[in-house]
C-alpha cells in the first residue's frame, strides 16, 4: 500500500517519512486513530515504505519485489494479528493465522476501509467476543525471535491492539520492549482508553485525527467520483467517519435500518410511558428478542446510531439543525417526536444508550440489558411528561 493511497493528513505522513529518513524508526509504535480513520492503511503503507528497495522521498516505489509482495499482503516478513474467535469452521483454539485468507480479502477489497463489525461479519463471529489471545501472542514471540527472510525489518501489525487479553499481553511485554534484531511492532487502535498502560508506556505514539469535512469531501470527489453536492451530503451524513462515508449507499439512503429500529423503540417507550391500553406487549417482547438476536457489534452499532440521533434531536430543539445533515426520514420523525427528546430527556437518554454500550462490552446478558433500557427510557419520559 502506498502513502498516496492512504487518506490521512500530509502532516502525519511527513512525520513518518522523517523517522525513516533520519533512521529514527522506533521498534514499537502505536498508531492511534479515531473511529473510522484510515489508520490501518497508514501502518501498512509505513511498513511497505520502510522495506521498499527503491523508495523516494515521499513514497514507496510500488514496483520492487518487496512492494509487490506488500501490495498483495504476502511478504514473508509481514505478519498480521487481529481479534478472532471460533466459528462454524474453526471450532476450537482459534488464532489469527486461521483467518489470514479472509484478512487479505477484506483489506485488499476495501483498501483497509472496514471496521470491527465488518471484520466479525467477514469471519462469521458477530455473536462472539473476539480477542487477540494467548495463542496469538505465543506465535508473535516465536516469530519475533527469528531473523527476517528477505527484508531489513520483520514487521508485526497488530490491529485493534486494545483487544489484547490481560492474560496474554504480559507475555508480549518483554518482546515489545526488547525485540530481537530489526523487528518492528506496529500496533493499531482507535480506543486509547482500552489500551493496557503497560503497552502504552512501551510504544511511540502516532495520533491519526479524522479528516476535516472539506478534506473528506475532496477525497470523496476524487475517489468516488461524486459531484460536490453529493460529496457534501455524504460527508455530513457520515459525521467525518471515513469508513462510513466510503460505505455510504446513495441509492439506499432512505432504507436506514437503524432509524427504523430507533423509531420502533421510541414508539414503544412512549406507549409504556403513558401506560397506553392499546400497547400490545408482544411487540415489547418481540423487540427485545430482535435486539437479543443481533450480535454484540450489531447491537453496539444501533446504540451508537441512537446516540447520534438523540444528539440531532437536541440540536433540532435549539433551532441549530442547519449545522447537521438529516435524511428526509429523520426529519419526518424528529418533527413528530421532538417534544419528547429534548433538553430535559435527551441527555438522560444519551447516558442510558452510552451505558448500554459499556455493558455489552462487559458481556451483560442482552435480554436483560435491552429490557432495562426500554423501561428506563419509558420511566424517564413518563417523569418528563408528568412535569408538563
Amino acid at each position: 500500500m502506498l502513502f498516496s493511497d492512504v487518506y490521512v493528513s500530509d502532516e502525519i505522513k511527513n512525520k513518518l517519512l522523517f523517522t525513516v529518513k533520519n533512521q529514527r524508526v522506533s521498534h514499537t509504535q502505536l498508531f492511534l486513530g479515531v473511529e473510522g480513520s484510515h489508520v490501518l492503511a497508514l501502518a501498512i503503507a509505513y511498513a511497505q515504505y520502510i522495506n521498499c528497495h527503491n523508495r523516494t522521498a515521499t513514497d514507496s516505489c510500488g514496483i520492487c519485489t518487496s512492494c509487490i509482495q506488500y501490495q498483495h499482503l504476502a511478504h514473508p516478513d509481514l505478519h498480521f494479528y487481529f481479534p478472532n474467535a471460533t466459528n462454524d469452521t474453526i471450532k476450537t483454539d482459534a488464532k489469527s493465522s486461521d483467518f489470514h485468507a479472509e484478512w487479505r480479502e477484506i483489506v485488499l477489497e476495501t483498501n483497509a476501509l472496514f471496521d470491527e463489525q465488518d471484520w466479525y461479519e467477514k469471519i462469521n463471529i458477530e455473536k462472539k467476543q473476539a480477542i487477540i489471545n494467548v495463542r496469538d501472542t505465543e506465535e508473535i514471540i516465536y516469530k519475533a525471535s527469528m531473523k527476517p527472510y528477505e527484508s531489513e525489518y520483520k514487521v508485526f501489525i497488530i490491529w485493534m491492539a486494545d483487544k489484547l487479553r490481560y492474560d496474554s499481553a504480559p507475555r508480549l511485554l518483554k518482546t515489545l520492549e526488547e525485540p530481537d534484531g530489526k523487528t518492528l511492532f506496529l500496533l493499531v487502535s482507535d480506543k486509547q482508553e482500552k489500551m493496557l498502560d503497560t503497552i502504552l508506556s512501551r510504544s511511540q505514539l502516532t495520533k491519526v485525527n479524522a479528516l476535516s469535512i472539506s478534506e473528506l469531501e475532496k477525497v470523496l470527489m476524487e475517489k468516488k467520483n461524486y459531484d460536490m453536492e453529493t460529496a457534501k451530503k455524504v460527508a455530513f451524513c457520515s459525521e467525518n467517519n471515513l469508513i462510513t462515508a466510503f460505505q455510504y449507499n446513495i441509492e439506499e439512503d432512505s432504507k436506514n435500518e437503524n432509524l427504523e429500529i430507533f423509531v420502533q423503540l421510541m414508539r414503544l417507550v412512549y406507549l409504556l410511558s403513558i401506560q397506553s391500553p392499546s400497547l400490545d406487549f408482544s411487540k415489547v417482547t418481540n423487540f427485545i428478542k430482535m435486539m437479543e438476536d443481533f450480535g454484540r457489534e450489531r447491537q453496539k452499532d444501533f446504540l451508537r446510531y441512537g446516540i447520534a440521533f438523540i444528539r440531532k434531536c437536541i440540536i433540532w430543539n435549539y433551532d441549530l439543525d442547519t449545522i447537521l445533515k438529516y435524511s428526509l426520514e429523520e426529519k419526518e420523525f424528529i418533527t413528530k417526536f421532538q417534544h419528547y427528546i429534548n433538553a430535559s430527556t435527551g441527555p438522560v437518554f444519551y447516558r442510558y444508550f452510552n451505558d448500554a454500550i459499556q455493558h455489552i462490552e462487559t458481556n451483560v446478558n442482552a435480554k436483560i440489558l435491552f429490557t432495562d433500557l426500554l423501561f428506563q427510557l419509558a420511566e424517564r419520559l413518563a417523569f418528563a411528561l408528568r412535569k408538563k
